[in-house]
């Protein structure tokens, strides 16, 4: 038989995969995603905290930490992404011209059962955290109900008012005692809005002829900054208001100070 009567044996998988790993762009292509992985890692746990609001509550901080943690899982596959994305901008303009009858392009298996091994992994993780946090909140918020305080909130084209049962005030502005929880209702007058008290990690709807449940539990004083977070009609990036997480102390001079003048803010 002569050489060119001889079968051809496609490589082994692990020939394959190491011709694949010598191969000088996927060394660049490598170390592209390695860089690109360590600048996420660092944004995600070192510089985006800087960027979020102040820490006021058990909620947001929470928020917090799945900002920094999923950034910092989700790095490795921004990092091959956008490696690989560079390298093919950077051989855009080489100017090579493919042969008419080009090699037939084979499915990389090792590399395929490392994406969806990687994409799976990724996913259940996420599914667990939130599963975990949901059952969390929702036991802890029904522990904490007995002691916690009641804000009724009702959202209206364009403001946001506040009614404490306990303490029979009408306010405009969202004052609460610290290490103290606190249950909001939440409903509206009108059209469709969404009570967001930023530096606690709470938004919920606020929905006409319905009363939504959210629970917060502050753990530090600070500014609060309440906000609409649904588009609610021509001045909705005005429907905002201020408050304060205050100490007990504080907060009882608050309450006292509104109840002289007949229980509403003026």
């Amino acid at each position: 038989m002569s050489d060119h009567d001889q079968e051809v044996l496609p490589p082994t998988p692990g020939a394959r995969v190491g011709k694949f790993l010598g191969r000088s762009d996927v060394r660049q292509t490598f170390i592209l995603g390695l860089l690109y992985t360590i600048v996420f890692v660092v944004l995600g746990r070192w510089i985006y905290p800087h960027w979020m609001p102040r820490v006021l509550s058990k909620q947001m901080q929470a928020n917090e930490d799945i900002m920094i943690w999923f950034t910092v899982i989700s790095a490795p596959i921004a990092g091959v992404v956008l490696a690989i994305a560079t390298k093919s901008f950077m051989n855009m303009h080489r100017g090579d011209t493919p042969p008419e009858e080009g090699i037939a392009i084979r499915t990389n298996t090792p590399v395929v059962i490392v994406w969806t091994a990687t994409s799976v992994l990724f996913c259940i993780v996420a599914i667990v955290w939130g599963l975990v946090a949901l059952n969390t909140e929702s036991i802890a918020a029904a522990t904490d109900a007995p002691k916690s305080i009641v804000v009724d909130v009702t959202g209206s084209q364009w403001a946001w008012s506040f009614y404490y049962p306990a303490q029979n005030i009408h306010t405009h502005t969202l004052n609460l005692p610290v290490n103290q929880p606190v249950t909001f209702n939440v409903t509206s007058d009108d059209v469709n809005h969404s009570f967001w008290p930023v530096q606690l990690g709470v938004k919920i709807d606020a929905n006409r002829l319905v009363t939504t449940v959210a629970h917060a539990d502050p753990t530090a004083t600070g500014p609060l900054d309440v906000k609409c977070a649904e588009l609610c009609g021509l001045y909705h990036a005005y429907m905002e208001t201020d408050g304060a997480i205050q100490t007990p102390a504080d907060f009882s001079s608050w309450v006292s100070s509104i109840q002289a003048t007949g229980g509403v803010q003026e």
